[in-house]
């Protein structure tokens, strides 16, 4: 045995419960960040945990994965202050965990070895509760380091000089201030790790300048164009067909589609992975389609190519974070929208809305609202209420990062009625049941949390994610998250 594995497994006798764990050999080939190389071979033994029992082989489980808009708030200040950014990958992270439990595998097909079998030492690959032994060494270090944890992001770490600032995704570093020092001590404690500046980040492209950080997957759409033989359609100008109405597939369309034998829950799932992370634009496209995940329909499967000739025209499109210099309001900035009643099916309403701050996108949602709206204001209610409650985790990170206490967090909404409701006590026979809601949005803005202001239907920028929108309140949105100016044609 190698002195590299016998750091992670020894030679063993099994005792007690324990059940030899049965392991397999991966390989694949991985992006290279030199210049000279762009693809690397690399092996991994990796345990079947699936055959783990609970309580005997492990006992707690977590993936130490950050939430993406504490990126972007993060990318945000970094901008803002001049921060330097560096990207830091761990090799093998797992190893660097030790073991809690007395795990045994078989020992792999191949060795020299004769013993049936390994005790393990450290937190291989494949094993349940190896992320979370991972996520314990590294932050046990971090904290060594000077570093405490963020009370709004279990993987957002602050330097007590507040220099210095680290996010993590699993084995993904990004780190934003003193760079240099901290590069010396993360290869120090983790040999063997690369550190570069930022170009790729969790699957996207990231183009950084003086003023700004543009973020983009082009490589991932044009993977999804090639899956699907779409590589020379023809764009169209909208995700799905503007004003469209999805409803449950009949028989007949449910028969159609079969025939064509394709995954139409992989092909929703990544429409979703860019909804969620660089394209806003897909969010209410992507939340309607995927309704139909189990029982999907040939309408519905002509709508996700819809959603990808879409793509090809606007594959170069990055999610921009250029923070205003000029805006000096220190308040975080919603739009909340929502349709009414429009699933002619169940009747349930779609609520949208996105967040800026520093007029940088930095959170944003489309969904289906759970029960039935009464009326327009009762959804526009639910709309504003949703968006409330995550605006309140995202001003505590915000007056973590940049120490300093923000204004009432500025609500825009463009229904006239649920304005009146909220400045006014009082109720009628159609809104006596919003009491709850309204009560606690009214006691927000009297203790001066929050501010709802009314503006015209023509600026609201969360109207393009209620609802398979028009080119014309699609670019609103568009102009915003990317940047860019759409000629009305």
């Amino acid at each position: 045995m190698s002195s590299t594995a016998s750091k992670v497994m020894k030679f063993g006798k099994i005792c007690g419960k324990n059940q030899a764990l049965t392991c397999v050999q991966l390989g694949f080939l991985e992006p290279n960040h030199k210049p000279s190389l762009h693809l690397k071979k690399k092996a991994r033994l990796c345990i079947q945990g699936f055959l783990q029992l609970p309580g005997v082989d492990y006992d707690e489980t977590f993936a130490p994965t950050g939430k993406f808009s504490t990126l972007l708030i993060l990318l945000t200040l970094a901008i803002e202050k001049e921060l330097p950014l560096r990207q830091f990958d761990v090799k093998a992270a797992f190893l660097y965990a030790p073991l809690k439990e007395n795990l045994y595998i078989k020992t792999p097909e191949g060795s020299k070895r004769k013993s049936p079998y390994l005790r393990l030492k450290k937190s291989l690959y494949g094993l349940k509760q190896a992320p979370a032994n991972w996520f314990e060494t590294l932050t046990s270090w971090l904290k060594d380091i000077n570093f405490h944890q963020s009370t709004s992001d279990p993987c957002l770490f602050i330097h007590s000089d507040r220099h210095s600032f680290v996010f993590f995704h699993v084995d993904d570093l990004i780190v934003a201030g003193k760079v240099d020092i901290f590069e010396d001590l993360f290869l120090l404690r983790f040999p063997n790790s690369s550190a570069h500046d930022p170009d790729t980040l969790l699957g996207m492209d990231l183009h950084q300048t003086k003023d700004s950080v543009a973020l983009s997957q082009p490589k991932l759409i044009q993977k999804g164009l090639e899956l699907l033989g779409m590589e020379e359609c023809k764009p169209v100008r909208t995700p799905l067909s503007p004003g469209i109405s999805l409803i449950a597939a009949s028989q007949e369309e449910k028969e159609a589609f079969q025939k064509l034998k394709i995954n139409y829950r992989s092909h929703t799932g990544l429409l979703n992975f860019l909804a969620c992370q660089t394209r806003p634009d897909l969010a209410p496209a992507v939340s309607i389609l995927s309704s139909f995940n189990s029982n999907p329909g040939i309408k519905h499967w002509s709508q996700v190519l819809h959603c990808w000739k879409y793509l090809k025209g606007t594959m170069d499109l990055k999610l921009t974070l250029r923070p205003d210099k000029i805006d000096s309001s220190k308040a975080v900035k919603y739009y909340t929208d929502s349709t009414w009643a429009d699933d002619l099916e169940y009747r349930l309403s779609r609520s949208g809305s996105i967040c800026f701050w520093k007029a940088c996108p930095v959170a944003w949602n489309s969904k289906k609202q759970k029960n039935i709206a009464l009326s327009s204001t009762k959804a526009e209610l639910n709309a504003l209420s949703d968006g409330v409650q995550e605006s309140q985790w995202i001003t505590y990170l915000i007056e973590e990062l940049w120490k300093e206490k923000l204004n009432p967090t500025e609500f825009n909404i463009d229904n006239q009625g649920l304005l009146e409701k909220i400045k006014n006590f009082g109720s009628n026979s159609k809104t006596k049941h919003l009491d709850i809601k309204m009560k606690w949005l009214r006691e927000l803005k009297n203790s001066n949390q929050i501010n709802v202001k009314l503006i015209p239907s023509e600026e609201m920028v969360a109207d393009a994610l209620t609802k398979p929108s028009g080119a014309e309140s699609l670019r609103r949105l568009q102009e915003r998250c990317f940047l860019v100016l759409f000629s009305p044609n």
